[in-house]
């Protein structure tokens, strides 16, 4: 089909695409048109034209402007087809009259956010800047004797500064630093950690925690999309959430690694829309205010905080609600700000009560170094609640390059593919040797001709290193790609062949303390590393090599080392170990092999997680302390770390087949529930492959989830009919039919669910027939199955209309369908998806509705999949199943967790029939029809 393609830039171009004559509604396609520019509209081209059948609409924001949607109807009123385009996501959506409709509702609903956002921040800027006025005002009389004015024109112009807007202001008064300081004295004085429940066992994916834990990080000052911050935070939440039946991320910023691994996120809002050190004192109440109706509701079974400067609400609502408080404690930032800014902080003296409070509440604290757990004992915080955890590396995303992969990437960062590439990734700041690599670089490259760096991130520091590069013309040897998503990050790393860490020693008042996740995601990229020798950087990367060791005169041999060390801060050590370490190649791959063995016995993210309930369960940890010890000397008998993250009752455990579908929605469909059984989640007691198992996921879905299934979907009204079920997951639903009396097939594109339903089926004795194949092209005859039966499935085919053709052939005459598809009128949908992800956390600027809800709707614990997920109109419903007759919509399912307190009044079920997250349709194929 040849199609006109109107680029976001306003050029225009043809495209001949077969494939978008198959489209019905969202598909991935690639399409790379030759654009230039034009000077007709849209319809004059198209009438110029009659081999076109329609228009193509390049989308640069997620959601569709009222020029598009007016174009769009436009074109499709000329009688040909229109489509929207997302580039960056290779996707394509179909529009018609009915989405034209949807397209119009999410305008209006986005353009009233916009406008009331809007509005709002005219409000607050400009109660701020009256405010600062006032201030300013004040502190100007203050400097001024009373005696100069008259009093009476002193207390009027007070009262004017004063104002009764702000006399009459609904905020609480903000307390001065007295009065905090004073509060936060009573609550050290009051805390009490409160201990978690005794466990039989250590946590795990086969015995998760009840209900749901809460991760909170409140440094809403800090907006950052990568770094050892950033990956820390993202994988400590995918390794708890593993374990956990339900994990909560309340964040004050949206992770996309989190929605990659399909870990729940709240963004919560900001204090203000300043960062200044009065926000950060007075942001506790403000969280504490947004935080507890949650925490009351759940409420959590515990809390793990990443401790922020000056924040303790994780500590109140510990000590408020009694729910046991975990405390992640990374360092000193008031002296990281001595030590690399040359200042300390106005109100230092409440951070540091702040701390004591959330330290003496806290039930455990994990801290990242030795270093750091000296500094909270000289503090006279308990040792026995301190664990040593130090940071560690995903051993998945962080792996060493397959073949053909390493060339692939270098060739995208321009570099030589027989180059030796020294790699570096981190902050550009202060204790990351920023200076000494900046330093370095022109030497070894005057020393070493083929040697290239590959450098990742930005920071304070790095115009050291771009002053260098561009004085002495290394500008095609030097790629500098700046700061980039995490994912790319692991990714670029895969072109190098040496990773640098040129950590420095430069603080003033401690010893470093650092734990640098760099550090184990080079060890866990398995390749050759230059680090400094420097308290835990050292620990973790001995035994090692030196400069010295390299230029002996015989070449080193390489038993149990890791990596090649060098003094800190030296910057002629470190030159020399790089040059060295270059001139022995063929040492890089056994380096670099005993560190990924390193980190897969010690300093894997899970075993970083385990470690939190090894402690609490009163043994000991298995992996730094281990390795110390390994590497002092002391004999420690082996001892099996608990499976943690893992997800034993997996089809990839059995190594199923996948369906070639040619398709890469469809496979990305596969990759999900081979890897992540729907319903599994739910499962908290039982042993996994074992008929408990099963019955406990069941009374969940039925009990707990949707009571209203059983009866709406009729399982008890097909006694001996021949039942088709499309994706039965684990026979859950299946089952039902089957235990009264209906002759069930099941049909799923997921190997992984299909051996799952067997074994269920297996495990009750019923008989069924079970076919791993793809529904849009059914293998059954004509007129077979008096019901055809889909829950939640269709919606994550691409050629769902094809489905329905297919279910009306293989239905026999008066056959019924009973289909479920999400509800795009619905609660879930507006609040939680378009206004909470897509809105508040700016989602919708870059990405499509469609990519929203492939990351966010269904859990990914292991697959990190991304399956086609599509919501429906009941008028959408009904046209996909125009041929049908007897047609009924009805909408339901909703939980008590989703409904806000304004309706809280309202009966679940009635707000389920009204908002409710799934639609259900119901027809039957017309008698007399094959």
């Amino acid at each position: 089909m040849r199609v006109l393609y109107l680029a976001a830039n306003g050029r225009q171009g043809v495209v001949d695409e077969p494939r978008l004559d198959l489209t019905t509604e969202r598909h991935k396609i690639d399409l790379a048109p030759e654009c230039a520019d034009s000077l007709t509209d849209a319809l004059t081209a198209l009438d110029a034209d009659a081999a076109l059948g329609g228009a193509v609409i390049e989308m640069y924001h997620g959601w569709a402007g009222r020029d598009v949607i007016v174009l769009a109807r436009r074109i499709i009123a000329s009688g040909r087809r229109a489509w929207l385009y997302w580039p960056g996501e290779q996707a394509i959506e179909c529009i018609d009259e009915e989405r034209l409709s949807s397209l119009w509702r999410h305008w209006a609903f986005i353009t009233t956010y916009r406008t009331i956002e809007h509005a709002r921040n005219m409000v607050g800027r400009l109660a701020r800047a009256t405010q600062r006025e006032i201030r300013g005002a004040r502190q100007a009389l203050d400097h001024v004797p009373l005696s100069e004015f008259p009093q009476r024109i002193v207390r009027k112009l007070g009262r004017s500064l004063a104002g009764p807007s702000l006399a009459r202001s609904s905020q609480p008064a903000v307390p001065d630093a007295g009065a905090r300081l004073a509060a936060l004295d009573a609550l050290i004085a009051s805390a009490a950690p409160v201990p978690f429940p005794v466990r039989p066992m250590v946590p795990s994916s086969v015995h998760p925690i009840a209900g749901c834990g809460a991760y909170l990080r409140t440094d809403f000052w800090a907006q950052i999309q990568s770094g050892g911050s950033y990956g820390h935070t993202c994988y400590v939440a995918k390794e708890l959430a593993a374990v956990t039946a339900r994990l909560i991320c309340f964040v004050t910023q949206r992770y996309r690694l989190l929605d990659d691994f399909g870990v729940q996120q709240i963004v919560l809002d900001p204090p203000s829309a300043s960062a200044s050190e009065d926000d950060i004192v007075n942001a506790t109440p403000h969280f504490v205010r947004m935080l507890r109706p949650a925490f009351e509701a759940m409420p959590p079974a515990y809390i793990y905080e990443r401790l922020c400067l000056g924040n303790y609400a994780g500590a109140l609502l510990s000590r408020s609600l009694q729910i046991p408080y975990m405390v992640e404690y990374n360092g000193s930032e008031i002296s990281m700000r001595r030590s690399f800014d040359g200042v300390g902080y106005v109100y230092e003296e409440e951070y540091i009560k702040a701390e004591e409070f959330a330290f003496k509440q806290a039930t455990m604290i994990s801290v990242i170094s030795e270093e750091v757990r000296g500094a909270l004992i000289a503090r006279r915080v308990d040792p026995a609640k301190i664990l040593v955890n130090p940071n560690g590396a995903d051993l998945q995303d962080y792996a060493p390059a397959v073949e053909g992969e390493k060339a692939r990437v270098r060739a995208e960062c321009g570099l030589d593919p027989g180059a030796a590439v020294i790699g570096f990734t981190g902050t550009f700041g202060g204790w990351h040797g920023v200076d000494v690599l900046a330093a370095a670089i022109p030497e070894i490259c005057r020393r070493v001709p083929d040697a290239c760096f590959l450098l990742i991130g930005d920071g304070n520091y790095k115009h050291l290193v771009d002053t260098q590069v561009v004085a002495q013309g290394l500008e095609d040897r030097v790629r500098r790609v700046g700061r980039v998503p995490q994912s790319d990050g692991a990714r670029l790393l895969k072109a190098c062949d040496i990773f640098v860490s040129p950590h420095s020693s430069h603080m003033v008042d401690s010893r470093f303390f650092g734990s640098p996740t760099k550090i184990f995601e080079y060890m866990a990229m398995g390749g050759a590393i230059v680090a400094s020798d420097l308290e835990q950087i050292g620990e973790a990367l001995s035994p090692a090599l030196t400069a010295s060791d390299l230029s002996a005169p015989l070449p080193p041999v390489v038993t149990d080392q890791r990596a090649v060390l060098c003094v800190p801060g030296d910057v002629g050590d470190f030159v020399e170990a790089v040059v060295g370490l270059l001139a022995h190649r063929g040492i890089w791959r056994a380096l670099g092999r005993n560190s990924r063995a390193a980190v897969e016995q010690h300093y894997s993210w899970t075993g970083h997680v385990a470690n939190l309930w090894l402690f609490l369960s009163g043994s000991p940890a298995a992996s730094f302390g281990a390795d110390l010890q390994r590497r002092r000397g002391v004999v420690v008998a082996p001892t099996a770390a608990p499976t943690v993250g893992v997800a034993p009752v997996t089809a990839s455990a059995v190594r199923q087949r996948q369906v070639e579908t040619g398709d890469s929605y469809k496979d990305e469909v596969q990759k999900q529930w081979d890897n992540d059984p729907a319903g599994s989640h739910y499962v908290k007691v039982a042993e996994p492959h074992t008929l408990p198992w099963f019955d406990e996921a069941e009374a969940y879905r039925y009990g707990e989830y949707a009571p209203w299934m059983a009866e709406t979907m009729e399982f008890a009204k097909h006694r001996g009919e021949k039942v088709l079920e499309i994706g039965g997951g684990m026979g859950t639903d299946l089952s039902q039919f089957a235990r009264n009396g209906a002759l069930i097939t099941d049909l799923d594109l997921s190997a992984g669910h299909l051996e799952l339903a067997k074994e269920n089926f297996r495990l009750r004795g019923l008989p069924g027939e079970f076919v791993l194949h793809d529904a849009e092209s059914l293998v059954f005859g004509d007129s077979t199955f008096d019901l055809v039966y889909s829950n939640g499935v269709l919606h994550h085919t691409p050629n769902t209309r094809q489905v329905v053709e297919e279910i009306y052939r293989v239905l026999k005459p008066g056959g019924r369908a009973i289909i479920m598809m999400y509800a795009e009128n619905s609660l879930h949908y507006w609040r939680n998806l378009v206004w909470a992800i897509g809105l508040k956390s700016g989602e919708l600027m870059r990405c499509s509705m469609g990519d929203i809800m492939s990351r966010s709707v269904e859990r990914s614990d292991n697959a990190a999949a991304r399956p086609l997920v599509k919501v429906y109109t009941a008028r959408r419903l009904r046209n996909l199943f125009r041929g049908f007759t007897d047609l009924e919509v009805v909408q339901r399912q909703m939980v008590a967790a989703e409904v806000p307190r304004l309706l809280r009044w309202v009966p679940l079920p009635t707000l389920g029939t009204i908002m409710g997250w799934n639609l259900i349709i119901k027809a039957r194929k017309p008698d007399g029809q094959r």
